[in-house]
């Protein structure tokens, strides 16, 4: 760990997109940042994340097609008695000013998704596009050297030894036989790959939440922000029951803040703010505050152990808990080479295509396979607490596979040799042999999915309303009809993937107001500190209304968390910070 300053002016503890928000937005503002994270690359799960940001009403909406009583609309259907008035206000008031700083003040550019709905798409209030926000592509070739720093994405979202594609990318690669203009794109891409592969580790065209991070760290390092990796906090620093620093040492150090074990006190004049991801993958706080069906494999950031929660507590800080204190996603577990799990989210390439059902452990169908991740998350939870001990499995056949592939199997059947091998995907040329494999009834199988083919050949799922709305439609083929979302499941061989609950992200967290200030049990503020990102308990509260809820609302609170300190260190008006920058 390099020498540290022994006083700045905002100390952020955490350096993944909500974190690295906060440093971008204090430094812009004029003050000294200094950004400390623990792993030894930035970026933690938002660089792992589809990089969504869901704020209503920026300017990249477009003309006429939001307001923030549509949203406020949307908000309150969704949430119900968990919509908290004052700070989802909050929220919408300030998300639009973030997007706006950070393009026009920071050189952090977004846009618009051209098609996302809303997840609960016939709610009150819901849209079609415009509150769904991404950054473009970025060449991450300008950090240079510290390129090496930003954290890369979950491997099984590369091709060919870690290029990053997209959506559309992927559109443009499977159709490269077939249109020009997709041939022009993917040997561009490739070419562009190949170049990259003879300077760096991986790609340097990144995309999704790599892209967010990476040009929100560029952005950092632009500005002045000092970032110190590999460094843990030990503890909060107090005087008069103000915070007013951080004692930090070496990952690694002893837990002693004596400077015999390396440890160095730093004083910050405006403010500590937490961003540490939340408790996600700390053991006990798993076992506490989640269900047992979760289990203990998750796709986040190994980092993110409670560190917000265990440096808030001795000064005031406390949790609060939702009715369901993580958000969710059905999930494919399968060990790498390197004897790690991977764990795959299945949020858009597979579930709500035609051509494949879920059933439960008796071989039943259970939900609508289109249904938004969250609630599917929430769904396979619920089957396995009424079969104990058992696993459910997304069904396909062969021509589903072919075109779209399945989990970490790539479409063309790409990998799909090597997965059955590893036990990944089970296959059969039949469906009783395919039951007996994975130990379901064979005729109930057999019977779920004559029912389910019964339903495709008719374009109408009677059961669960499979393809029923904007957002399932969009999850779909939009070249198959009648239901974008329902074919039937006929062509031998017959495919299984056991899918489960997993975590992608804290509900639960530090109770905070409308400024990101952590208070304590009384409501009151405590001085100096505050919490943004997954630290911060989410103004969404257990619920899931779009894709970027996590980012959009972490982004926006470390926003106002960087200005509210920023106050702390002026004459009480923003104009006297700007004017050091």
């Amino acid at each position: 760990m390099k020498p540290l300053p022994g006083e700045v002016d905002l100390l952020v503890i955490g350096a993944g997109a909500a974190g690295l928000t906060a440093a971008v937005t204090g430094a812009v503002l004029g003050l000294d940042v200094l950004l400390v994270e623990k792993a030894g690359q930035v970026g933690g799960t938002s660089a792992r994340s589809a990089g969504s940001v869901w704020v209503p009403n920026t300017r990249h909406a477009p003309a006429g097609s939001d307001s923030p009583d549509q949203a406020r609309a949307y908000l309150k259907a969704v949430l119900g008695d968990a919509y908290d008035a004052d700070r989802m206000d909050a929220f919408l008031a300030s998300g639009p000013d973030m997007i706006a700083f950070l393009e026009d003040r920071a050189g952090v550019p977004f846009r618009a998704y051209p098609h996302h709905p809303d997840y609960l798409a016939d709610a009150e209030g819901a849209t079609l596009n415009g509150r769904v926000l991404e950054v473009p592509p970025f060449d991450a070739r300008v950090l240079a050297a510290r390129f090496r720093e930003l954290a890369p994405p979950l491997p099984e979202f590369t091709i060919m030894g870690g290029m990053m594609v997209d959506r559309t990318d992927i559109g443009h690669l499977l159709g490269a036989t077939r249109s020009v203009r997709s041939f022009a794109h993917a040997v561009r891409l490739l070419a562009r790959h190949a170049g990259d592969r003879l300077r760096f580790p991986r790609g340097t065209r990144l995309v999704m939440g790599n892209a967010l991070v990476g040009r929100l760290y560029e952005a950092a390092l632009r500005h002045g922000v000092e970032t110190t990796l590999s460094t843990v906090v030990h503890g909060l620093s107090i005087e008069q029951g103000t915070v007013v620093g951080a004692t930090l040492a070496p990952a690694g150090a002893a837990g002693s803040s004596g400077p015999g074990n390396g440890a160095t006190e730093v004083r910050a004049r405006a403010g500590v703010i937490l961003a540490t991801g939340g408790f996600s993958r700390d053991p006990a706080l798993r076992v506490r505050l989640l269900p047992a069906e979760l289990g203990e494999d998750s796709p986040l950031s190994e980092t993110v152990t409670g560190d917000g929660l265990r440096l808030a507590g001795p000064v005031g800080g406390h949790l609060t808990e939702h009715e369901t204190n993580t958000f969710w996603a059905p999930v494919s577990k399968r060990r790498r080479a390197d004897g790690s799990m991977a764990v795959f989210p299945h949020f858009v390439l597979d579930r709500g295509k035609p051509g494949v059902l879920a059933v439960d452990p008796s071989g039943r169908r259970f939900v609508n396979e289109a249904w938004p991740y969250h609630l599917f998350g929430q769904a396979i939870c619920r089957a396995l607490r009424e079969h104990p001990g058992g696993t459910c499995y997304l069904i396909g056949d062969d021509a589903f596979v072919e075109r779209y592939g399945l989990g970490s199997v790539r479409p063309r059947r790409i990998g799909l040799a090597r997965a059955v091998r590893e036990g990944y995907i089970v296959s059969a040329d039949t469906l009783g042999a395919l039951a007996g494999r994975i130990g379901l009834p064979a005729a109930q199988l057999t019977q779920t999915v004559a029912r389910f083919n019964a339903l495709a050949e008719r374009g109408s799922d009677e059961d669960f309303g499979k393809g029923g709305n904007a957002y399932q439609k969009n999850l779909g083929d939009a070249a198959h009809g009648p239901n974008p979302c329902l074919g039937p499941v006929t062509k031998a061989p017959f495919h299984a993937l056991a899918i489960h609950p997993g975590d992608i992200g804290a509900s639960a967290g530090l109770t905070c107001d409308t400024r990101a200030r952590v208070l304590d049990r009384e409501g009151r503020p405590v001085p100096g500190l505050y919490a943004c990102g997954n630290d911060m308990a989410s103004v969404m509260a257990g619920h899931y209304p779009g894709p970027g809820i996590t980012l959009g609302p972490g982004m926006t609170f470390a926003y106002s968390a960087a200005r509210d300190a920023c106050s702390r260190v002026t004459t009480g008006s923003e104009e006297t910070a700007e004017t050091r920058a």
